[in-house]
């Protein structure tokens, strides 16, 4: 079950981004730094509360992490509803959302060719809406 905190807009984007590595082991190590983000920031940061300073109990978990790319405003982009997959040297995530940048940082500071479109507009290529 998701529950919404404190946040609304018009979930229409459908956006896909498929970031291209030079290797697998790219592809999973950034899959799980997303998903190690994720989970470890659930409970630690607000929608829509974001401040121009980490509280120290994210500044750990990002300290873990090795991960300083990310702005203290990026963050809540780790609550949104996201689906990401690795296919080989690629990850491909999809949402709905618009603020995608933390992700993008993420791939690209990890050596990755990124690739962003609205499935909306293009339905037929690989991973365009529906599929």
């Amino acid at each position: 079950m998701k529950i919404w905190r404190e946040f609304g807009t018009e979930h229409s984007w459908n956006l896909v981004m498929i970031g291209t590595f030079k290797n697998s082991d790219d592809a999973k190590k950034t899959k799980e730094l997303i998903e190690q983000l994720t989970e470890k920031l659930h409970d630690k940061v607000n929608v829509g509360k974001s401040s121009d300073r980490y509280p120290e109990e994210v500044s750990n978990v990002l300290r873990e992490a090795d991960c300083f790319i990310l702005s203290p405003f990026e963050l809540e982009h780790f609550l949104y509803d996201i689906s990401t997959h690795v296919e080989g040297d690629k990850i491909i995530l999809k949402t709905d959302e618009s603020e995608i940048s933390a992700f993008f940082k993420l791939m690209v500071h990890n050596g990755a060719r990124v690739e962003i479109y609205s499935a909306h507009d293009y339905p037929d290529e690989k991973y365009g809406r529906g599929k």
